[in-house]
This record gives structure tokens, sequence and C-alpha cells, in this order.
């Protein structure tokens, strides 16, 4: 009985989480043109106003889900290249499986 791993799997994951790690921190860059976007509806400002506070609030949390990305990402990474060297050590016979 072993361990399979899909190196292209975790690999997918990986890069996935670069991309969501990618957008969350373009996300913040955004904010201008959520203001912009809402505007002065009947000339009052309260709506974006509000949109313009609901997205500060936003950056903290945006910024914890990034650095967990972050962290699943390096564990991820860490991971795969655990299990490569593994492999490499195994087919060099370095590692009798536990025997």
């Amino acid at each position: 009985m072993g361990v399979k791993v899909r190196y292209d799997e975790l690999g997918g994951l990986s890069t996935e989480l670069d991309h969501i790690v990618k957008e969350f921190e373009d996300a913040g860059s955004r904010r201008r043109d959520l203001k912009d976007a809402v505007g002065d509806p009947y000339g009052d400002g309260a709506l974006r106003e509000a949109a313009d506070d609901f997205e500060g609030r936003w950056d903290d949390r945006r910024k914890a889900l990034i650095e967990n990305c972050k962290t699943v990402k390096d564990h991820v990474d860490g991971v795969i290249q655990g299990f490569k060297d593994f492999d490499v050590k195994a087919a060099q016979g370095g590692d009798k499986g536990g025997k």
C-alpha cells in the first residue's frame, strides 16, 4: 500500500492560489473605480460613501485572506517538494519503504 500524489493536481492548486492572491491584491487598487461607478445618485453621495466605507473595511479582511492563501500555497508547495524529494530518494534506493 502506498501514497499516490498527483503532482499536476497539487501544482494546479498552487497556481490557482497564486491567481487568487493576485486577484485580491489587485482588488484593492480598484477602490477608486467603485466610488466612480457608484457616483452621486440623485445628487446624494451617501451611497458612494457607504461603498467606500465597505471597501475600506473589506481591505483588512482581504489582507488576512491574502496571507492565509499564501500560507496554504506554501504548504502545498512543501508537500509537492517533499514527495518529489522522496520519489528521487526512493528511486535511488535510499528508502526501503520502511522495511
